[in-house]
């Protein structure tokens, strides 16, 4: 979605907005004339309603783009088993439009106004079809906590989350003109772990208000405490080892000032190949820091080696030949990001077996470390046209010349299917539309010959 202008950007996430409020103010009308006026609110849903608000108030901030996730989830499905959709779509909508304008005072009312409607509204369509699919695959099941019941509060638990990711993954890419399935990806991979830890404290949440009634928000605040404080330093604790891997990142940039675009660009560009050839969600989620480091060893290299203008002797590239080395032992103890220490080693090995450090063929390198090579070329041809992006000792190729190098070391110095998967994602506009201009008639041409 790169090649959406931004004036219509911004106008299809206007429209966007306003349709999903509409189709939530029709949803919650269609439920309530279905349902008995008795049934709307209940005073128990109501008490539910106040704890509601007191999670959405404490919100937990996520690792990108300002992302806030609260614990509100279990408390939904907990409404939609006990007092019906109606009930769970207000539990879930209302304070979810109180949070967004109380909090975040930073930006306009105007802003928190438009933004907390929205996230309301898909809140209410996400509450209001995981009430539909419960009620629909618990009909005549007997008793309450049954594995019928359970069966049907999972699958609607699934679609909830399925719902809410892909509205808001919508809303994602419209506003920040990326590719739905990167944020589509990302959200599952964010929202995902989280609901499922928090699931079992719907069921506890349940047994204690059927047991103890309202006395049982007391029992159960403290279990919901916890999960948050576990949950916050969980992200508090992977947050640090990232600010680690980006103190990491400048030390390459201030010795070397010309990777300092490379660096962010190729990490971007790792993303997007990775999702298209179908890399594992957690690996993609690695990737950034791997593109960002795979040339961590040049630190421990003579920059007037990396510099150099002359022929390089046989020396100097021993010395080059060890930067794969020398970052992988680096970064190898870093927890959470083991995997990257081995892609690191091997980005420069080659499917023909020519590469370096050992030599390895096409079948014994990880896919990863084909997807770093690929994009760490592209990018160190092309460069950047700002001050400092060129390198000293290569002129930059056009697009079209740094493309029909990959095309000519496909198969050879560089995985084919991972050129396939770069060109395909370049000529999409993931990388920019002029990229793309270049790009598309590489495809053209490939698809002529097939």
């Amino acid at each position: 979605m790169r090649d959406i202008p931004p004036r219509w950007s911004s106008f299809l996430v206007r429209y966007y907005h306003r349709g999903i409020i509409l189709i939530a103010a029709g949803l919650a009308l269609v439920l309530m004339l279905s349902t008995p006026p008795a049934q709307w609110l209940p005073v128990g849903a109501m008490t539910i309603l106040l704890f509601a608000v007191a999670t959405e108030m404490l919100p937990v901030s996520l690792l990108h783009g300002g992302t806030q996730v609260t614990l509100g989830f279990p408390i939904v499905c907990t409404v939609i088993a006990m007092y019906g959709t109606v009930p769970a779509m207000a539990v879930d909508s209302l304070p979810t439009l109180l949070a967004g304008v109380l909090l975040n005072r930073s930006y306009p009312l105007r802003h928190r106004l438009r933004w907390g409607m929205f996230n309301a509204a898909q809140s209410a369509i996400s509450a209001g079809t995981a009430g539909i699919v419960y009620y629909w695959c618990s009909a005549g099941a007997t008793g309450f906590l049954t594995i019928h019941t359970l069966l049907a509060l999972t699958l609607a638990a699934v679609v909830y989350l399925m719902v809410n990711a892909l509205l808001v993954s919508v809303a994602g890419a419209l506003y920040n003109r990326e590719p739905l399935p990167n944020i589509w990806q990302y959200m599952l991979r964010i929202v995902l772990p989280t609901y499922i830890l928090v699931m079992p404290l719907s069921i506890l949440l349940i047994l204690l208000l059927r047991t103890y009634h309202v006395a049982g928000f007391i029992m159960v605040a403290v279990p919901f405490l916890a999960a948050r404080e576990c949950f916050r330093q969980r992200i508090q604790q992977i947050r640090n080892y990232r600010e680690t891997i980006r103190a990491l990142g400048l030390l390459v940039q201030h010795a070397h000032p010309y990777t300092s675009g490379h660096l962010r660009r190729a990490s971007q560009m790792a993303i997007s190949v990775a999702t298209r050839l179908g890399v594992p969600a957690r690996h993609i989620e690695l990737l950034p820091e791997a593109a960002a480091l795979h040339d961590l060893g040049k630190v421990g290299v003579d920059e007037a080696v990396l510099n150099k203008l002359t022929p390089l002797t046989e020396a100097d590239w021993q010395m080059i030949r060890s930067h794969p080395l020398k970052g992988a032992e680096i970064v190898s103890g870093i927890k959470h990001i083991e995997p990257v220490a081995l892609w690191i080693t091997l980005h420069h090995e080659r499917p023909d077996g020519k590469g370096y450090p050992f030599g390895l063929k096409l079948g014994e390198i990880p896919i990863e470390a084909h997807i770093i090579a690929v994009v760490d070329a592209f990018d160190a041809m092309v460069g950047d046209d700002e001050k400092g992006e060129q390198r000293p000792y290569r002129k930059p190729k056009t697009v079209p010349e740094a493309i029909a190098e990959l095309q000519k070391g496909a198969g050879t110095q560089f995985h084919p299917e991972v050129v396939r998967a770069f060109i395909d994602a370049l000529a999409a506009g993931e990388f920019g539309v002029e990229h793309a201009k270049h790009a598309v008639s590489a495809v053209a041409k490939r698809q002529a010959v097939a």
